[in-house]
């Protein structure tokens, strides 16, 4: 298993050699300037990896849904595998505004090989 930064948004020549099964992104969803830079990079690393998933947790602190047109901008679909509150003690969850979902995000459509 190989373990790697990434700054989103950045083609430098390793980003181009990677081939990654599972993409996870910890913390990542918290600065909307940077979301295209993120989901422009993990739609190159699962365009050149069929098969493969990026896997993280989205916090929507307010009633919009911008993720959701992201996920449709760049061709991809996310599926809630936890609601953040399932598994949070009711006294952290109860200080939480919006809600934390852990998510599976893939493409809408795999390329034909």
């Amino acid at each position: 298993m190989q373990v790697l930064g990434l700054t989103w948004g950045d083609w430098d020549e390793p980003v181009f050699d990677l081939h990654p099964d599972i993409i996870l992104g910890a913390d990542v969803l918290y600065d909307s300037a940077k979301f295209d830079d993120l989901f422009a990079t993990v739609t190159f690393l699962l365009e050149n990896s069929p098969g493969a998933v990026f896997i993280t947790t989205y916090h929507n602190r307010s009633g919009h849904h911008l993720i959701e047109f992201l996920m449709v901008k760049w061709g991809l679909k996310c599926l809630k595998l936890l609601d953040g509150f399932s598994f949070l003690p009711s006294c952290k969850a109860e200080s939480l505004q919006g809600n934390i979902q852990l998510v599976e995000i893939t493409l809408e459509k795999e390329k034909p090989k």
